[in-house]
């Protein structure tokens, strides 16, 4: 893969498998690198926490009571948040949703995992 005019660079699984590549990246590219994995970071770890069954099924849509609750907030803030576009959200006539992926995302966005 190239970034940014920097040549090429190693996948992620190609250092996984041979780590002594690093030592060949430029510091441009070893920046890129780890900025890029600082931002999947948090939800990385949050993935990993939720475990395989315990957490929302990828599909189901969560009502705004749910994310008030998942997020320890009041049901009035969770709406407001929706209702800005700060919290991705998707209307259904006059009801409101959150897709499970989107509020991880909100999560990772605001420093926490």
């Amino acid at each position: 893969m190239t970034l940014n005019g920097l040549g090429r660079v190693p996948t992620l699984d190609e250092l996984l498998t041979n780590p002594g590549k690093v030592a060949s990246l430029t510091p441009e590219a070893a920046q890129t690198l780890l900025i890029g994995l600082a931002s999947i970071h948090p939800i990385l770890i949050q993935r990993a926490l939720m475990g395989g069954t315990s957490g929302p099924v990828e599909d189901e849509l969560l009502t705004i009571p749910a994310v008030a609750k998942r997020l320890k907030i009041s049901e009035y803030k969770a709406y407001e948040l929706a209702r800005q576009g700060i919290l991705r959200s998707v209307r259904l006539g006059k009801s409101v949703r959150v897709r499970p992926v989107d509020l991880s995302a909100y999560v990772a966005q605001q420093g926490g995992c």
